[in-house]
């Protein structure tokens, strides 16, 4: 008697227990939980966002959890490691997405791990909300399963350039950038609005991630003759870049995109960051209560970031409350957001799925700290 049959009897088995170890998305609407994946560089030279994300989503659970939860059910946040790393942020992907368990994700920290973690939700079906990536690309996918509650960086990039050359009336621009999707989109977006305020870009130059000499960068900013330097940066390169022109004799202004937006900026920065510009997303009315609640649970204050983390878990629990704690009901759910009171202000969902932002702050460091800043 021939033993293939049995053969695939046992395959069949070992199917079975595969399908029903892993579960079916629609598992976790029976679930007393809402469980949200919150991914990002936990380790690494960029492990502070990581920990923004995370801090940032607890305290929002927290209080969440503490007023009643969703009709009852917990929210709890469960963190993954992309060490910033493409290939990881796919693999991690891959995790969160089979885990029937976990009904949204969060994160990743730059474009380039969003776009490759974005086909690996879609095809699971589970919603990804992206808290700081900012190619405005992302939401332009036709990707029903993406949403973005930060904004875009074409439009922080041109609110630096209207006021760099239209208030300030500097126009001749230095711009130091990052050589990757979120330094080269920004870069391409900040000179294009630089140079339709009639002035002009006297250096453009691109620097890798792990850049840690920026001599010969600073010698052709020396020769450059520039107004101002725009540094399309996250805070720990954009500290280096900024000490070591200084020593060099370097005298002009600084100006930085948002992602240098945290703490490690200032306090590793010190004297020579003073008199930095930036800019950030107009605060919403409960933007101070929850720097508050940041302050006195982690002794700190809160990054952007941080806020961001804390908007998407309240966007992922009306979500919830209003469509189903199923992932396609929260997908539904997000989309139908309009005029969510959050700490970032009424949150709006555009066609696209991109939060909607109409105007920012202006902020100076001054005396080691960000504060607004005053013409």
């Amino acid at each position: 008697m021939s033993r293939r049959p049995l053969r695939w009897v046992s395959a069949l088995f070992v199917i079975a227990l595969l399908v029903a170890g892993c579960g079916s998305p629609g598992d976790a609407a029976d679930s007393d939980e809402i469980k949200i994946a919150v991914v990002g560089p936990m380790t690494g030279d960029a492990a502070q966002y990581g920990e923004d994300f995370t801090r940032g989503a607890q305290l929002a659970a927290e209080q969440i959890n503490a007023a009643g939860g969703v009709d009852g059910k917990q929210i709890t946040i469960v963190t993954f490691d992309d060490r910033n790393d493409t290939t990881e942020a796919a693999s991690v992907a891959q995790k969160i997405a089979t885990d029937s368990s976990i009904v949204a994700s969060m994160g990743h920290f730059t474009s380039s791990t969003v776009y490759a973690a974005m086909p690996i939700y879609k095809s699971n079906q589970l919603p990804l909300v992206v808290i700081s990536a900012s190619d405005p690309g992302i939401t332009e996918q036709g990707n029903e399963w993406v949403f973005r509650v930060s904004p875009t960086n074409n439009l922080g990039a041109e609110a630096m350039a209207d006021l760099i050359v239209n208030e300030l009336g500097l126009k001749k621009i230095a711009i130091f950038y990052l050589n990757t999707d979120f330094g080269k989109t920004e870069r391409e977006f900040f000179t294009a609005r630089v140079q339709a305020n009639g002035g002009e870009i006297v250096l453009d130059e691109p620097y890798q991630p792990d850049a840690k000499d920026f001599s010969s960068s600073i010698i052709k900013l020396k020769n450059a003759g520039a107004d101002a330097v725009y540094l399309s940066s996250y805070y720990n390169d954009a500290v280096l870049l900024i000490r070591q022109a200084k020593d060099a004799g370097v005298e002009t202004r600084w100006f930085t995109s948002a992602a240098v937006l945290s703490p490690q900026f200032t306090e590793i920065g010190g004297e020579a960051v003073e008199g930095v510009i930036t800019n950030r997303v107009s605060q919403g009315d409960s933007w101070d209560a929850v720097a508050e609640a940041y302050r006195a649970k982690y002794n700190d204050d809160p990054s952007p970031f941080v806020i961001y983390a804390y908007s998407a878990v309240q966007a992922v629990a009306e979500a919830a409350r209003s469509e189903g704690t199923s992932r396609e009901a929260i997908r539904d759910g997000l989309a139908k957001i309009q005029g969510l009171e959050t700490a970032l202000g009424p949150l709006t969902f555009d066609e696209n799925r991109q939060a909607v932002y109409e105007s920012f702050d202006y902020l100076e460091v001054r005396d080691g700290q960000f504060q607004l800043w005053q013409p």
